[in-house]
């Protein structure tokens, strides 16, 4: 019996002189090019990737289990969470979660152990287009001596201040805005950052060596940053009705394209959980999924695409019972039963 191997690394420190890859966004892990699922990227994650094939790339992770989501047979460890298992840099219950593990999933690798926490590591598939690659280089420094900022380990690290322009010989007024901007102005770090939501709190995500960044606000060594740049529409979640589209699955089949990527939040009535077969396109091969009917009082068929994450809650919804669900338009017209299909982002029993 084959059995499904996790697959993924995640190399955490990477230094700013080299080419760092990332994930792009949550990225499916499989066992093979088209393969079974066996694990989700978050998005963000550090990654080693290996050879190319089509348009997957081999992949390698590494990262912490604890004890509790493992078990033990022969010598073969075997995820045991119907939720998914989450892998964390860190042996920390609070430790970064950089990707979460299907249940049943076979671990060939035990690197180490550490207390409750085990340390593993092992290799699979992602898609190509799921993997940024960037070259992370400290920005030239222009004009003035650099200013310094304290580390951890009580090291100085350079940081970069750049004015908004340099002129041979600066006016008393040029020379004020040049003293504004280094005050308030563009800086950059010599290494990826860590971005908290608050002083000493919890990560909130990364920003590359070679962003810039104004700060806004200062706090006893921490500083408030603003950065700008940008992501694909489709990896964004709303945090209000404002953002969600009001349309119905008549509308997504009518002019599938115009609606692909858009977030709805829909009530439909849930049927039941299902694993996609190969005729279901647009779905991968054993890709857990929610049929069901709405929205509202349309009879249409969904398939209600699910992440690890809420596979658990999805089945032990009630058979007919309904539901709202926030989701993103994966296909508005699936083939060849043109049913819509949707990636979940949130269930809410009704």
């Amino acid at each position: 019996m084959r059995r499904n191997s996790l697959v993924i690394l995640c190399v955490l420190v990477a230094s700013s002189a080299r080419a760092q890859s990332t994930a792009a966004s949550a990225a499916a892990v499989r066992t093979a090019p088209d393969g079974r699922l066996v694990a989700t990227m978050r998005a963000g994650a550090a990654l080693k990737p290996g050879n190319a094939k089509g348009d997957w790339t081999a992949v390698t992770i590494e990262g912490f289990l604890h004890k509790s989501v493992v078990t033990s047979k022969k010598g073969i460890l075997t995820i045991h969470a119907s939720s998914g298992a989450a892998l964390r840099a860190s042996a920390d219950p609070n430790g970064a979660i950089v990707a979460v593990i299907e249940d049943n999933v076979a671990i060939d690798n035990l690197v180490s152990t550490k207390g409750d926490w085990m340390r593993v590591r092992d290799g699979g598939w992602v898609q190509t287009r799921d993997i940024k690659t960037v070259v992370a280089k400290a920005p030239p420094l222009v004009g003035g001596a650099p200013l310094r900022a304290s580390t951890s380990q009580g090291a100085p690290q350079r940081v970069a201040v750049i004015p908004p322009r340099a002129a041979p010989s600066p006016s008393a007024a040029q020379t004020a805005r040049s003293d504004a901007s280094a005050t308030a102005g563009d800086f950059a770090a010599s290494h990826p950052l860590i971005l908290r939501a608050a002083p000493d709190g919890s990560p909130a995500g990364t920003a590359d060596s070679a962003a810039r960044v104004r700060i806004v606000a200062r706090d006893h060594g921490w500083a408030r940053v603003e950065l700008e740049g940008w992501v694909r529409e489709s990896e964004l979640i709303p945090v209000d009705s404002s953002s969600v589209s009001a349309v119905s699955a008549a509308d997504l089949r009518s002019d599938p394209d115009h609606y692909k990527g858009s977030t709805v939040r829909w009530v439909v009535q849930a049927i039941a959980v299902q694993q996609a077969d190969p005729l279901r396109k647009g779905l991968a091969p054993d890709e857990p999924y929610l049929l069901a009917r709405g929205p509202g009082s349309e009879s249409s068929l969904l398939y209600l695409a699910l992440p690890s994450a809420l596979v658990a809650s999805a089945r032990a919804l009630q058979p007919l019972s309904s539901i709202m669900v926030l989701a993103r338009v994966r296909a508005g017209r699936s083939e060849p039963s043109g049913v819509p299909i949707l990636d979940v982002l949130r269930i809410v029993p009704r």
